[in-house]
């Protein structure tokens, strides 16, 4: 009985996309682009084995990008995870040598950021892979053909007729594409693709029409393309809200959003306690559902003695970010009766924005008084308030990080 496999590559770092989260674990609709991609092989009812390469130490991210798809105990013990190389070719390697004990008879090798591949797509190829031993996609160019001089100025009008765009996924006969793997892997050449390969070592390559909706996402403006395959992309937003307050005692410094603020008492705190970038961590952390600072920064941990907060909301910027979000705005107001923050507020301002990676119009901090009431007015504490509005990187769904917990 033949057995067949899918090897699906996702082992990039996504860095043209200019954010820290994979174009693979983005969503489209419900569901996350490699997991889309999985769906349409499923969907057709041709394989046994998925095989997935991800970035070295990535397995558990890639495993909840695909907690709906391993919730199913048969994908769950067909789909196999293994660590990418430094280039596609050697992640493509590797994944092969992983099917090696299961001894598939075709692979079908697919880009993660293809996910509006068609079935009808894939079982052409397979088609054509069992039929002539290798098989890929391919286009018509659209656009004209020039060859350039160093210089950038034309030096050929090449005719285009004889060119095509090849596409994913790329099938081949197990053996033969290991093998040529395995020769390429020695010859000090760089290969464009896995066909290249195969062509090099083994003979030629059978082609069939390809489909233009099987885009590749490389930038995010391809994103905005989705809506000509009938999927869509969901842009999230979320609110979080954060409070701090703080005991005033002497001998220490008032620090408020990042500046110092000439005072004759300071925040007591583990930290240098500044209440307002506290107020602001909490807030971020709860849009984004990271849990709150004392969770990430536990004042027992002596780390943090006397750490500026500055370098707290950073790492917390960072954490919202790896979890797929960004920040649209805070609005801020620190309830102080004694010195007046307005001489200061602009230098908060910038230094907020600053550290947040955002501009000043993204920032508002108002100062206010308690009227002489309470702690707060008998200049014996200071309070912050803090809303934060997040928006999803791209295309996040909330749910995607929502048990996150990243670690500092």
């Amino acid at each position: 009985m033949e057995r067949h496999a899918v090897l699906i590559t996702a082992a990039g770092s996504s860095t043209r996309m200019g954010n820290s989260v994979k174009k693979e674990y983005l969503y489209i609709g419900n569901t996350t682009v490699l997991e889309t991609c999985l769906r349409a092989f499923e969907s057709t009812g041709l394989f046994d084995w998925f095989v997935i390469t991800i970035p070295p130490g990535g397995e558990n991210r890639a495993r909840e990008a695909l907690s709906s798809w391993l919730r199913d105990p048969t994908h769950l013990k067909h789909t196999l995870f293994v660590e990418g190389a430094n280039n596609r070719q050697g992640s493509v390697r590797n994944g092969l040598l992983t099917l090696r004990p299961l001894e598939p008879d075709t692979v079908l090798i697919h880009d993660g950021a293809r996910p509006w591949v068609s079935p009808q797509t894939i079982r052409k190829v397979f088609e054509g892979t069992q039929k002539f031993g290798a098989c890929a996609p391919v286009i018509p160019l659209v656009d004209s053909i020039k060859r350039l001089l160093p210089d950038g100025t034309i030096a050929e009008h090449v005719n285009r007729s004889a060119f095509v765009g090849i596409q994913t996924p790329q099938g081949f006969r197990y053996p033969e594409i290991l093998e040529a793997h395995l020769k390429a892997a020695s010859d000090g050449r760089a290969y464009l693709d896995d066909t290249e390969i195969y062509h090099r070592y083994i003979g030629d390559v059978h082609t069939v029409e390809g489909d233009k909706a099987n885009r590749k996402i490389t930038y995010w403006e391809d994103i905005h393309m989705t809506a000509q395959s009938g999927a869509t992309f969901q842009r999230m937003l979320r609110i979080g809200f954060g409070y701090d307050l703080h005991r005033l005692v002497e001998n220490r410094t008032l620090w408020v959003g990042g500046v110092a603020i000439p005072s004759s008492k300071g925040e007591e705190g583990h930290s240098d306690g500044d209440v307002l970038i506290h107020a602001i961590i909490d807030a971020l952390l709860g849009a984004a559902s990271l849990g709150d600072i004392g969770s990430h920064f536990p004042p027992s941990d002596p780390a943090y003695k006397d750490i500026s907060s500055r370098i707290l909301l950073k790492k917390a910027r960072s954490l919202i970010q790896d979890a797929g979000w960004k920040v649209i705005n805070l609005d801020c107001t620190v309830v102080l009766e004694t010195p007046k923050l307005l001489p200061y507020r602009e230098s908060i301002c910038q230094t907020l924005a600053d550290d947040l990676q955002i501009s000043t119009s993204q920032v508002s901090v108002k100062g206010k008084t308690k009227e002489k009431q309470d702690a707060v007015g008998k200049q014996e504490a200071i309070e912050a308030y803090a809303v934060a509005l997040l928006e999803s990187i791209g295309s996040q769904s909330p749910k995607d990080f929502s048990n996150q917990q990243p670690k500092v």
